[in-house]
């Protein structure tokens, strides 16, 4: 049955140039879906930047022969505005069952209004993955479209009746069963950790590495902090500045991160905002505590007990102190927060399509 059913699967991710090597968090998750669609049998069309074609082959290894799969290069025209744009314009003959809509990105509204007019699909499913703006907003309230949220703030943003049904709240991260405990804590210092893209102000690596520097005398030889990581490590004078038990990592492929994470004992999220943060899903399901910003993806996230918030960079030594001090409160917090994320922080791709991509094939044999 699956192979009469028609994806058009717009992510604005792959719409912009994207010649850089590393690929982030959420092109992660495009690509696992992806996999999953087409290893589930549908029929998926996916319009992408030619800079991608590489890059996505390589990603999407045996699938990406697939019968059932077609890629639709199209020029290199630098943002999502115009690629989408040139995208409606190479499907305007095609019709597809729904479109998948990666994101509230606000440069996709033209080629997605020119692809309605045109018929290539009368009906979308929109993954939020940050609060919407108003011209997608005006948008919105013109499309066939139902909108699931990757949080609970996220859809609270979403003013009343600007979709034709509520917004639901349904995401995770999609290799749950790679994130596990290490079998025993390890001994010697207390770990501590940032995980991500971290050459960027907006990670607040230089505020944890100042807290990690204040840490009380008693404390911070026993304490380490490990930053990973950095495409380019920053200058050898920069980290001799950082003092003794900092340690920045050179860029760390996602397949690492589960063995990496196994082997520190909290993660610290600094960043000066969060829409998700499927760093803070890894290490909960890690069994690590989060020390992270009082950001309301944070929040949620921590609400049952898997770490702690800090509202300012002040915070955040005397919180680690916390954490350093109590090898009990760290294993209550990190069982605490993978009982979380294990119950609502896990993608699954059919309940995802029988929930809202195709609700009326629910219940049929």
């Amino acid at each position: 049955m699956n192979a009469a059913r028609s994806i058009l699967y717009l992510a604005p991710t792959f719409l912009a140039d994207r010649t850089r090597k590393q690929i982030r968090g959420v092109q992660v998750m495009d690509f696992q879906i992806l996999k999953d669609l087409v290893s589930l049998g549908f029929r998926v069309c996916v319009p992408i930047e030619r800079t991608w074609k590489a890059r996505f082959a390589e990603q999407m290894g045996a699938l990406a022969g697939a019968a059932n799969l077609e890629v639709v290069a199209v020029p290199a025209f630098r943002k999502p505005l115009f690629t989408t744009i040139a995208a409606a314009i190479a499907l305007r003959k095609r019709k597809f069952d729904v479109a998948f809509v990666g994101n509230v990105a606000r440069g996709i509204v033209p080629g997605i209004n020119m692809m309605l007019r045109r018929g290539v699909f009368d009906r979308m499913v929109i993954q939020a993955n940050a609060a919407p703006k108003p011209e997608f907003l005006r948008a919105l309230a013109r499309w066939p479209a139902r909108v699931v949220a990757v949080s609970r703030h996220v859809a609270d943003a979403f003013p009343a009746g600007s979709t034709a049904t509520p917004v639901d709240v349904y995401y995770g991260i999609c290799n749950p069963a790679d994130f596990f405990p290490a079998p025993e804590r390890q001994t010697g210092p207390v770990r501590f950790c940032m995980l991500g893209k971290l050459d960027t102000a907006l990670k607040g690596v230089d505020g944890v590495v100042r807290a990690f520097a204040s840490l009380p005398p008693d404390i911070r030889p026993g304490c380490e902090l490990h930053l990973a990581s950095f495409p380019v490590l920053p200058e050898a004078t920069t980290r001799a500045a950082w003092g003794a038990g900092v340690i920045a990592h050179p860029w760390m492929p996602v397949s690492e991160v589960p063995a990496f994470l196994r082997t520190m004992d909290v993660l610290i999220i600094a960043s000066a905002s969060e829409t998700y943060s499927q760093a803070c899903v890894q290490a909960m399901l890690t069994g690590i505590p989060v020390l992270g910003r009082d950001l309301p993806a944070i929040r949620e996230k921590l609400a049952t007990g898997g770490g702690l918030c800090f509202a300012t960079d002040a915070e955040i030594s005397s919180k680690m102190a916390i954490l350093a001090r109590d090898a009990a409160l760290r294993a209550d917090m990190g069982r605490a927060g993978r009982a979380h994320a294990l119950k609502h922080c896990i993608w699954n791709t059919s309940e995802f399509l029988d929930r809202f991509i195709f609700p009326a094939d629910r219940g049929r044999a």
